[in-house]
């Protein structure tokens, strides 16, 4: 449901919603459509993977021998619907790493150098790891609870991978800071709007990270299975979904794209006079005419 809001939304905020069709018709040459029959496939996959389930849940066989006599099982071979989920299984995985690859090839483009590096690698598939098993942890342990069963290794597992997407995103955002400290492009300037104007949103984002990283790595190594475990990577669960929400706000609010004189301040008169205030105005290419006088 999550993945079909997404794709739903991405495809409406591209124009008008009556023409979503046009960011699915160009497969050939457009990573939005790959990314788009991506995740298409994906959800197709993973959709045919639970249907094709079905025959082995304990719930369903039970109500197949009260309500129709064990006819389903009869008609349905167990093996064949089996051998088809995981058939469905597996090509869910390269559909739903394929429509992510491509998401990231839609902002590596030179038109918007803030996004143009390799740290979006990171924080797609970093927050695929970090994200996807932050909520398959939630469900597994608690229907794993509910049943009386161990959880211990459902908790250590989910914990490691939030572990690994949280460091790979980190890896990448210090080498982004990095490079965008020493460039001469409107990342540079998107990067020193993020230090001062955002600055306290983007030093405290990096701080709760960090330290969400030390808490992860402690948890790791420390705990066992016990009620302040749990307690403990819930702490992790609830940092790792702040710092992503304000990861990603810090990443759409503060790029600049590099355009055509004069686009960023058309029909903004307050962004006219800031540019002749400091004297950007000055500069013909950014299509602002400056104070006569």
């Amino acid at each position: 449901l999550m993945v079909g809001f997404g794709l739903f939304m991405s495809s409406m905020h591209l124009g008008k919603p009556k023409r979503f069709y046009r960011g699915f018709n160009n497969w050939r040459h457009s990573p939005v459509c790959r990314e788009g029959l991506g995740i298409a496939a994906f959800m197709g996959a993973l959709g045919l993977h639970i249907l094709f389930s079905l025959p082995e849940n304990s719930l369903l066989q039970s109500l197949d021998t009260a309500l129709l006599g064990g006819a389903m099982t009869e008609i349905l071979s167990p093996s064949l619907m089996t051998n088809l989920a995981n058939v469905f299984g597996w090509l869910a995985v390269p559909s739903a790493l394929a429509g992510l690859y491509y998401m990231n090839r839609c902002y590596r483009i030179k038109a918007r150098p803030f996004w143009n590096h390799w740290q979006v690698v990171t924080s797609f598939f970093g927050n695929m790891l970090s994200l996807g098993a932050l909520v398959s942890g939630v469900v597994i342990v608690t229907t794993l609870t509910l049943m009386k069963a161990d959880c211990s290794s459902a908790v250590m597992l989910s914990g490691l991978l939030m572990f690994i997407g949280v460091t790979a995103e980190s890896v990448g955002l210090m080498a982004h800071s990095r490079a965008m400290n020493s460039a001469t492009h409107e990342g540079a300037a998107s990067h020193f709007v993020q230090c001062t104007t955002f600055g306290k949103t983007y030093y405290c984002r990096n701080v709760l990270q960090g330290l969400n990283l030390l808490l992860m790595m402690g948890l790791l190594v420390f705990s066992g299975d016990s009620l302040l475990a749990l307690v403990g990577w819930s702490v992790a669960g609830l940092l790792l979904l702040v710092t992503s929400v304000v990861g990603r706000a810090l990443f759409y609010v503060l790029v600049i794209p590099t355009t055509m004189p004069g686009a960023f301040f058309w029909k903004n008169k307050g962004f006219e006079q800031h540019a002749r205030d400091i004297g950007l105005a000055e500069m013909p290419q950014v299509g602002v005419i400056p104070n006569a006088h």
